[in-house]
């Protein structure tokens, strides 16, 4: 039986994600991640496979909303050793997410956002947060577009400074993500739907 996990299949089959889940997540996990998958399914944006590998991605109004990516042991080598043993990823796009902080932060949810936005590699190493609380997936010399060290926003009151330009897009990295993280996840995501689909920007 083909490897469902090998980069050569995947393009070949393009599974659903949840036939690749059982080989890189398993007992609580597994399912945190299947009701997950079931939850994008039931709200219309059922992930695809991203032409990537092991990475699949949710798409609203045409842009990305959510990805789900599984770690293989030499994906993203380079990054902090407290993320080496990390199974998977849920990355979530906020475009517009201006337009409902307040709800962000009347829901307590802004850790979420503050605790794994996606910062440039190039951040100096002195800055907050302390380097082994980053998230960062890229490399050095990473610059592209001549983009480093990165920007500074202002999410939900708080400063983050040389934070990742890539693409201009607005997205946090949350590492094998429990329960609490995934229902907050859950969240954020209807929120930014409901923004893109009434076009507040």
């Amino acid at each position: 039986m083909a490897d469902i996990t090998n980069l050569s299949v995947q393009r070949e089959l393009k599974p659903k994600v949840e036939d690749v889940i059982p080989h890189f997540l398993d007992g609580h996990n597994k399912a945190l991640a299947l009701d997950f998958v079931a939850y994008l399914r039931a709200n219309k944006t059922a992930p695809g496979w991203a032409g990537i590998h092991n990475q699949w991605k949710s798409v609203c109004k045409g842009k990305n909303i959510c990805r789900i990516s599984f770690i293989s042991p030499r994906w993203f080598a380079t990054t902090k050793s407290n993320k080496r043993d990390s199974k998977w990823v849920v990355t979530v796009y906020l475009q517009h997410l201006s337009t409902y902080e307040d709800v962000v932060i009347a829901e307590g949810l802004q850790h979420l956002l503050w605790e794994n936005v996606y910062y440039c590699v190039h951040k100096p190493k002195d800055s907050v947060p302390h380097v082994d609380l980053r998230q960062s997936a890229m490399s050095y010399p990473c610059n592209h577009w001549n983009c480093a060290p990165g920007k500074n926003i202002i999410i939900c009151g708080k400063e983050l400074t040389n934070v990742c330009r890539g693409d201009n897009l607005q997205y946090y990295w949350v590492y094998d993500p429990d329960e609490m993280a995934l229902n907050g996840i859950k969240r954020l995501f209807e929120l930014e739907k409901q923004a893109r689909k009434t076009g507040r920007k």
